[in-house]
């Protein structure tokens, strides 16, 4: 339930959070967490300590309004596609992504008109960038004969398009993990990914988006194998409480929809007062394992690994740098800064 293309590769909090609805045996979050903190796919990958601010939005209802985005260029699939289009509901945070062969007008407006209108109805307003995918006649002739605002922020800025900016790093880090070798089948694991997010516990939100979305949790394949506590109380049940149940749980999703509001703006104001605040510097010990961060992966190499490694600490220079060597025994000339390291933890 970790490393599953339909789990995600999420965090300890979550892994957790699926298995204890489901399942129980005594010391099970130690278990879970020891499980997690030592994947070698999670610890080479995810962002740096440092956090960008962002700038609260009105979320509306579900699909009131969406933020928009490309991901890419990313390796060539042997089905011929190099980006995603990516749009994230603001309330729900449900995602909708679409693996295309090239960053066009026409690949953007077919998914914004088939993927979102289509399936969700016409949001109030989309936020962007002001690259020409999202800036050019096709889309706003769409978004004119709807009645669809086209907000627009500075390209690539994600204090304007947090939301979005979020999830396509959570994508890319995802299906990476993965990909082949090669990483030309990384569409192949799309679908999957996007159920994974899509059945996540959101941490602002508090909720699954599928349940903002239906009003239920998702049934995940495990549970035909292995039943649940869930499915066995729905085995229990009458029939004659169906009509019942379905009463109380419409009720009951409009209340969380309207609790989800209340929390997002908390988490807005929180973030925007404490962006800053948090940092933790490391200190390290010779013969520690530890990852260095790269910072600098564009175009192709989003799909690669951000830490390196594992390194030992070879010598402590003072003033959080740090002296490293390969696992061979060569010594590295380059002194690399605490703020570029974290632990790596060995699976027993």
């Amino acid at each position: 339930m970790h490393s599953d293309p339909l789990a995600g590769h999420f965090s300890v909090d979550e892994i957790y959070r699926r298995v204890k609805i489901r399942y129980y045996w005594p010391q099970m979050f130690n278990d879970v967490h020891q499980y997690v903190r030592t994947c070698d796919e999670c610890q080479r990958r995810g962002k740096n300590r440092r956090t960008e601010p962002l700038h609260p939005i009105k979320v509306g209802q579900p699909f009131d309004r969406i933020g928009m985005d490309i991901v890419g260029p990313l390796p060539k699939t042997k089905n011929g596609n190099m980006y995603i289009v990516v749009a994230t509901a603001y309330l729900t945070k449900w995602p909708e992504a679409r693996a295309i062969p090239n960053a066009k007008a026409s690949s953007v407006v077919s998914f914004f008109y088939e993927d979102i209108i289509c399936r969700h109805g016409c949001p109030k307003e989309i936020i962007t960038d002001r690259g020409t995918h999202f800036v050019n006649e096709m889309l706003v002739s769409l978004c004119d004969n709807l009645g669809v605002k086209h907000r627009l922020s500075t390209a690539y800025h994600s204090q304007t398009n947090g939301l979005v900016e979020h999830f396509n790093r959570t994508l890319c880090e995802a299906i990476a993990k993965y990909a082949n070798a090669n990483k030309d089948d990384w569409d192949l694991y799309l679908s999957s990914v996007l159920f994974a997010y899509r059945t996540k516990c959101h941490s602002i939100t508090r909720h699954e988006p599928f349940y903002l979305m239906y009003g239920h949790d998702a049934v995940l394949p495990i549970e035909f194998a292995v039943s649940t506590m869930q499915s066995k109380c729905a085995e229990e049940n009458p029939q004659d409480d169906l009509l019942n149940r379905i009463h109380t749980l419409t009720g009951k999703v409009v209340i969380d929809r309207l609790e989800t509001q209340d929390n997002i703006c908390k988490a807005q104001q929180k973030q925007k007062k404490q962006h800053d605040e948090d940092l933790h510097i490391m200190q390290y010990k010779i013969g520690d394992l530890v990852l260095p961060y790269q910072s600098q992966l564009r175009g192709k190499q989003k799909l690669q690994e951000r830490w390196k490694g594992p390194y030992y600490v070879h010598e402590v220079l003072g003033n959080g740098v740090y002296k490293l060597r390969t696992i061979e025994g060569k010594i590295l000339k380059v002194p690399v800064n605490s703020e570029r390291l974290k632990l790596y933890h060995q699976r027993k």
